[in-house]
């Protein structure tokens, strides 16, 4: 018995913006981002979304279109999960409006999760032992989607300019087969758990602030060494205890946060270009949906097929990171 990942689909805004608007955005602040946004970060163009699009919609979208490739209707999924750092709605729970757009059955549990940019990972991990320990529960749809530009900061030139929208879904289903989570670890560094805050004092002090600047999300400037050292340790031990070798993965799917990240994993774990996808320049980084965008971007391209072995790493703000080593 396993937890196949059955199908998966993405849907991104609809408007192309190139960097040249962000560096021209921070020149007229005698900042030059240039080298970070395109060297470190490894950014391009990333998708938008039109003044007519939400963000509940490309999830929506997103949701029916995993459901038409995989011929289901809402009515055969039995729980939903919806990843996001800032879902359209907390009351009630956004799965609750994806539900009823997507005409589910009473029976299903809806749930919203925030582990920030770890989350949809975190979801995927979850729901797979939900499903296996449930005896009524046979399929799952996970819908990871971020909304980080409506907070962000213009005048930090760290994050803005390197989010884009794009929700991914995918459909989970008890099968009969050899497949799905193999094996998962997690990992908390609190090293850095006052970098990357949002709201910035706290949502009890969040309506009592009367400066405007609190009201965005920052980054200040922290390192990930120690989750990129933790990250390649944890996957080579992992990949190791279950009898297999580096050369049996076919691929590496990280955070797309930046590019240098993937860099330094590769160079120390001697991973191919081709088997680590980067997709950071196409889509901007996509948060909580990243490392599956990158998943459903080498399935797309024929690197990724039934039976192959794939590996997953992503980390959050604070931080937490998760390993998964999964069978496609």
């Amino acid at each position: 018995m396993g937890v196949k990942l059955s199908y998966i689909d993405v849907c991104h805004g609809s408007k192309v913006v190139s960097n040249n608007f962000y560096i021209e955005h921070f020149r007229r602040q005698d900042k030059d981002i240039k080298h970070l946004l395109e060297d470190v970060m490894g950014r391009d163009k990333r998708y938008m979304l039109n003044d007519d699009e939400s963000v509940l919609q490309l999830v929506i979208k997103a949701g029916k279109s995993v459901l038409k490739k995989a011929n289901l209707e809402g009515k055969d999924i039995d729980a939903i999960i919806y990843s996001s750092i800032l879902p359209e709605y907390i009351s009630p729970a956004t799965s609750i409006f994806i539900h009823k757009e997507l005409n589910m059955s009473p029976n299903v549990m809806c749930l919203d999760v925030n582990a920030n940019c770890a989350g949809m990972a975190i979801a995927f991990e979850n729901m797979s032992n939900y499903l296996m320990s449930s005896k009524h529960a046979k399929k799952a749809l996970i819908i990871g989607c971020d909304d980080d530009n409506a907070i962000i900061d213009p005048n930090n030139e760290l994050c803005y300019g390197n989010y884009g929208y794009a929700a991914c879904a995918m459909v989970l289903e008890k099968v009969d087969e050899d497949c799905g989570l193999i094996d998962n670890q997690y990992y908390v560094n609190t090293d850095i758990v006052d970098k990357v805050l949002y709201p910035s004092h706290g949502f009890s002090n969040f309506l009592k602030s009367k400066n405007l600047d609190e009201l965005y999300l920052k980054w200040l400037p922290f390192s990930v060494e120690n989750l990129i050292s933790n990250a390649v340790d944890i996957m080579e031990k992992m990949i190791k205890q279950n009898g297999i070798t580096k050369d049996d993965i076919s691929m590496f799917c990280f955070s797309q946060l930046a590019v240098k990240n993937i860099y330094k994993i590769r160079q120390a774990m001697g991973i191919s270009e081709e088997k680590s996808l980067y997709i950071g320049n196409k889509y901007g980084y996509t948060g909580t949906s990243s490392p599956f965008i990158a998943l459903y971007e080498a399935i797309e391209k024929g690197k990724v097929k039934r039976g192959d072995y794939v590996m997953i790493w992503t980390f959050a703000a604070g931080s937490q990171g998760i390993v998964i080593l999964l069978k496609y």
